[in-house]
């Protein structure tokens, strides 16, 4: 057996029911209220316990890059991108037995607008038309963009046409929410269910356990195949524990799926037997570095330029895991899984790509600031402080001093680098960190990155920089109302050109991750839309 047995393909396919596979991860869950998670990984888990109106199929294909109806009894209909007819299921129930209906889809889009449920994606927000000022449904206001005709039927109309709609609906925030059992900011203790499986156990930051929903039937989910009998998750582990348990079996994954640490890929290159337990695949998230125009000295757009133009790509590539585990090397924003990517770059490193100080000197000379140029960079344990390290290692070659901080793991994207009070109140200029796209389109990897209109001030947001160019906006706008996939195309091109000249993404690599699996482990492979493995699809083959 060789290395990437589960990379386009399933793994040792089995339909052997029945295990509970073992799991491990350094982060807590974010939240188990589908509306508030914005993790990738509890996404997928969110794929075990909650259905959406559209998901993306279980299987390791490219074609599972596009989502197919789950809730809904076939696609949505639109005549114009604008108005879009949702028809249920008949039948589908939560855990408690109660019937899934439209209402309860209206109101679980309905109350992401309330302040005290926050945190998860909120695509849909900047499609809705009248929503200024809506708190929520929980005074009785309904939206008029969402009409529930009938148990069955719900009518949105967004405010202009938007071809990604089905993708938006796959997301864990549209999971139906019955008004009855939802407690608000306390839902997340105790959810309606409605896929293969429930949370009977959580706390939060130490374990989670998963059981089969009773409820729940086979003939009524086209998706979900539910061989396991359940998942248990140790959390709060570090990275490199997680990895050894996985190799010696004492775990069968990391949830997470965040790659095996630098330590743990030496291990592996000593002991080749275990290379038919290593997965690479190229994941399609970007690598990359994020500098804050509004903490001195990078509100200067040399300082930020000089940054771009100082780093040594190879040593960073390095500090990732090298050219064939950590990733390819990028100059561009755009990963090569969708078809905006490029090879170009903005900003010169020298033909050996270790940098180019003259021109980052040059830059520096034209600056504002003057004096010793000195900043903070946020980071975590693991990978991402090693790349902290690479860079501020380049940057010092020309006279910048960075401060490397590392954050708790846990609450590193949801209340560190992802709170704008966070790095304002810590000084921190520069922010390492990961992304992969909300749903795999052009719209859905790059806009919540640089649309200033998705800034998010409440914590949870990914526009770090906090960018919010009126050109920018306009073309990403552009690029949405136009039906002609070549003039998108160029839309989307031109966003990510005007995005590189403000320099406030830095990008590092286009990810590829060593991923390694339990050998309990059957119908293993690594979801194309996701770039992790699926894991409500595995099995497990008891006595190994």
């Amino acid at each position: 057996m060789t290395r990437d047995a589960a990379v386009g393909r399933v793994h040792r396919s089995s339909r052997s029911p029945g295990g509970v596979a073992r799991m491990g991860s350094a982060a807590g869950v974010d939240s188990l209220d589908p509306a508030r998670t914005y993790y990738v990984w509890v996404a997928l888990l969110h794929r075990m316990l909650s259905r959406t109106p559209m998901a993306y199929p279980s299987s390791p294909g490219s074609a599972s890059r596009t989502p197919v109806p789950d809730l809904l009894v076939a696609a949505p209909e639109t005549s114009d991108g604008r108005v879009w007819t949702l028809r249920l299921r008949d039948g589908v129930r939560y855990d408690d037995g109660t019937i899934v209906t439209a209402s309860h889809l209206r109101h679980a889009i309905e109350r992401t607008f309330d302040p005290s449920v926050t945190g998860g994606l909120r695509t849909i927000h900047s499609l809705l038309p009248g929503v200024q000022g809506y708190g929520g449904p929980y005074t009785g206001e309904h939206l008029d963009c969402l009409r529930a005709d009938g148990s069955r039927t719900l009518t949105v109309s967004l405010a202009a046409p938007f071809a990604d709609f089905p993708h938006v609906l796959a997301q864990p925030a549209l999971a139906p929410v019955p008004p009855e059992r939802d407690t608000g900011s306390g839902y997340q203790d105790a959810p309606a269910w409605t896929g293969p499986y429930r949370v009977v156990r959580h706390r939060p930051g130490e374990e989670l356990q998963v059981r089969r929903n009773p409820v729940w039937q086979r003939a009524g989910d086209p998706l979900r195949p539910a061989f396991l009998d359940g998942l248990d998750v140790v959390m709060g582990l570090d990275h490199a524990e997680v990895d050894e348990a996985v190799l010696e079996g004492r775990l069968d994954l990391s949830v997470e799926g965040r790659g095996v640490q630098l330590s743990t890929q030496a291990v592996l290159e000593r002991r080749s037997h275990l290379m038919r337990l290593v997965d690479n695949p190229a994941t399609g998230f970007l690598q990359f570095v994020t500098i804050h125009p509004f903490v001195e000295p990078f509100d200067c757009s040399h300082v930020r330029r000089a940054v771009h133009h100082a780093v040594d790509r190879i040593d960073l590539q390095r500090a990732r895991g090298g050219p064939e585990l950590g990733g390819d090397v990028a100059t561009q924003l755009f990963p090569p899984t969708f078809a905006a990517h490029r090879p170009w770059a903005r900003y010169g490193s020298g033909p050996d790509l270790r940098g180019d100080l003259d021109a980052s000197r040059a830059e520096l000379a034209r600056s504002h600031h003057q004096g010793p140029i000195r900043g903070r960079i946020a980071a975590q344990r693991g990978k991402f402080h090693e790349v902290a390290t690479s860079l501020a290692a380049s940057v010092a070659r020309v006279g910048i001093d960075l401060e490397v901080v590392d954050l708790d793991i846990a609450t590193y994207f949801s209340q560190g680098v992802g709170n704008p009070g966070t790095l304002r109140a810590g000084g921190f200029g520069l922010a390492v960190t990961d992304w992969g796209a909300d749903y795999p389109t052009e719209h859905g990897f790059l806009a919540p990155l640089v649309d200033g209109r998705m800034i998010r001030r409440d914590g949870g947001n990914w526009n770090l920089p906090e960018l919010d160019d009126p050109v920018v906006n306009g073309l990403v706008d552009d690029a949405l109302a136009t039906s002609d996939p070549t003039a998108s195309l160029a839309c989307w091109r031109a966003v990510e050109e005007r995005v590189m000249e403000h320099a406030v993404l830095l990008p590092v690599v286009h990810d590829r991750t060593v991923h390694v699996r339990g050998p309990r482990l059957t119908n293993v492979y690594v979801h194309p839309a996701f770039g992790l493995y699926d894991v409500h699809a595995l099995g497990i083959e008891e006595g190994r």
